[in-house]
């Protein structure tokens, strides 16, 4: 990140990469931008924190990924607030930024309801021999008013659990108390977003909290999966965007060749583009909403080419064999299981299971790919699994007997992901021209497309109502499915506009597969570092590179 003025650095602007005069959001440049765009943070940060003098359910947000966050989205001028400061993370953050370049004047300004973590602050930069914080401000929540109005250049704040995470509740109770405590943040997040400018960003950091509750529910009462969705549908009706997703963890050392991580952050990215004083209440916070409850992992792995890759590749959407070998064994222990994939694909699933030593079923649409499938089992001279090709909703009920299957394994098919288009390695060097953009590999999927989003939420809960019947009780559903950045066209006060949007197509799926009946089990976020940016709007707008996908699993 840069540590001097604009000027000063334009001389070995090729070393950090090219500087764009059209980027209004921050001094960095294309190349810096490849860090603060991806949707994965794999970090370890020291912590400058000295030891704290109370108990606290999770550590602060480390200062420097504070610092790199707001040098992400605030010029050195900049304002920053913090409407639920606690430990200062932030504060810390706009200070240390000041003391490192000439060129920072950022002002930074929190605020807290509990008096306590006024004091704690001050004994934190006593301990760090702070004697002038000069720009820098903790305040008492009530003089939150007082501030101006569109005055604050950028929102940063950790959102602690501890009110929820103190309560050994029931599962109903657990919901009604997720209820409340949105509602309260929601509250301080509208006040806070009148203070912010139009088109400026709001990044909101949320612990992961993976214990079971007490009480009678089995359940791992993990809520950062459901928070997501709950807090972004209420921002939306303020006129908040999501823009981006992104989780922070501190990579394994472990020696095992698959580890699951738990994470330490996920961040919510968010751009107010509008703001309505009166938002109606959020269906989402229903009392009667089952919320998907239950812990988030990273699965932090790479996986070499392998069983044909290539020839695989035609279809943008395979599946490494290793990774669904994996995940068979870890969920479906019997080697007497059978393994059934409704959207199987080039067949990933079915390789996976034959190197688990399992049977198994898949079903496509598209005889292409039955083809490709064969031909790799040829080549690698592997035994065939059952490909039939078909719709599953038709062929599914008189293929398989009720409660059959051992396990489902599928990943689902997207929509629209044949109008996508994207550029690769736009200024990932210094001074390289941009390349030509390229159509989506995805765009094999053009000979099925699924044209509107309502289309992708029927043909899924129609797929998958006819899974749940074949599937046995007590085993699991594992899908992969990825989020998207999009921009939609949208009709706004009688005009269309275009607005780009994170698509929160994992929420959207497991509200779908709750309804039907299935019980949402865990997230597994896998992150391959070697995969490749698609990069949009660099080095000028924040867009992010999406490099992660999520495995949600379900279980009957």
């Amino acid at each position: 990140m840069p540590r001097n003025s604009l000027k000063d650095y334009q001389e070995d602007r090729f070393e950090r990469g090219v500087y764009d005069r059209r980027n209004a959001l921050n001094d960095l440049t294309g190349k810096e931008w490849l860090f603060s765009t991806k949707t994965i943070i794999p970090k370890e940060y020291f912590s400058r924190f000295p030891p704290l003098s109370s108990d606290h359910d999770f550590p602060p947000l480390p200062i420097d990924l504070s610092q790199e966050l707001i040098e992400t989205f605030t010029k050195p001028n900049g304002t920053i607030l913090d409407p639920f400061a606690g430990l200062c993370s932030t504060l810390l953050a706009g200070y240390y930024l000041n003391q490192d370049s000439d060129s920072s004047n950022r002002e930074t300004i929190g605020f807290d309801k509990e008096i306590l973590n006024l004091e704690e602050f001050r004994k934190i930069a006593q301990k760090l021999k702070i004697k002038n914080l000069g720009n820098i401000s903790y305040k008492p929540f009530s003089e939150l008013t007082h501030l101006a109005n569109n005055s604050v250049s950028f929102i940063l704040s950790d959102l602690s659990k501890k009110s929820i995470s103190d309560k050994q509740q029931e599962e109903p109770r657990f919901n009604t108390v997720i209820k409340e405590w949105v509602h309260d943040k929601t509250d301080t997040l509208k006040l806070s977003m009148l203070k912010l400018v139009n088109n400026g960003y709001m990044v909101l950091s949320f612990p992961f909290y993976n214990r079971n509750y007490g009480g009678k529910s089995k359940n791992n009462l993990e809520w950062n999966f459901a928070l997501m969705k709950l807090i972004t549908t209420q921002l939306n009706s303020l006129g908040a965007v999501l823009k981006a997703e992104r989780f922070w963890f501190e990579p394994s050392n472990s020696k095992e060749e698959i580890t699951l991580i738990t994470p330490q952050r996920r961040f919510l990215v968010f751009r107010k583009e509008s703001y309505h004083e009166n938002n109606s209440p959020s269906q989402f916070l229903s009392n009667q909403i089952k919320y998907p409850l239950g812990p988030t992992s990273i699965l932090h792995r790479s996986f070499p080419p392998s069983f044909e890759h290539k020839l695989r590749g035609q279809h943008g959407g395979m599946k490494p064999p290793e990774l669904t070998e994996y995940l068979i064994r870890r969920y479906s222990p019997n080697k007497s299981d059978l393994i059934f994939d409704p959207f199987v694909g080039v067949g990933g699933s079915l390789l996976g299971a034959t190197l688990a030593h399992r049977k198994a079923v898949g079903i496509d649409i598209n005889t292409q790919w039955q083809e490709v499938y064969y031909e790799v089992c040829r080549r690698m001279q592997v035994p065939e699994q059952t490909y039939v090709v078909g719709d599953s909703t038709q062929v599914l009920n008189d293929l398989l007997e009720d409660e059959s299957i051992g396990m489902i394994m599928t990943d689902v098919p997207y929509w629209a992901m044949d109008k996508l288009r994207k550029t690769r390695g736009r200024f990932s060097k210094a001074g390289e021209e941009s390349k030509d953009k390229l159509h989506s590999s995805l765009k094999q999927f053009d000979q099925g497309a699924i044209l509107t989003i309502q289309e992708w939420h029927e043909l899924l809960e129609k797929t998958f109502s006819a899974c749940y019947k074949k599937l046995a009780k007590g085993h699991v559903l594992a899908v992969f499915i990825g989020n998207m950045y999009r921009t939609l066209t949208e009709q706004q006060a009688g005009r269309s506009i275009k607005v780009g949007k994170f698509l929160l197509l994992s929420s959207s799926l497991a509200e779908i597969l709750v309804s039907l009946g299935y019980r949402y089990r865990e997230e597994i976020i896998w992150y391959a570092p070697d995969k490749a940016l698609h990069i949009f709007g660099y080095p000028y707008s924040y867009i992010p590179s999406v490099v992660h996908q999520s495995i949600l699993v379900f279980e009957k």
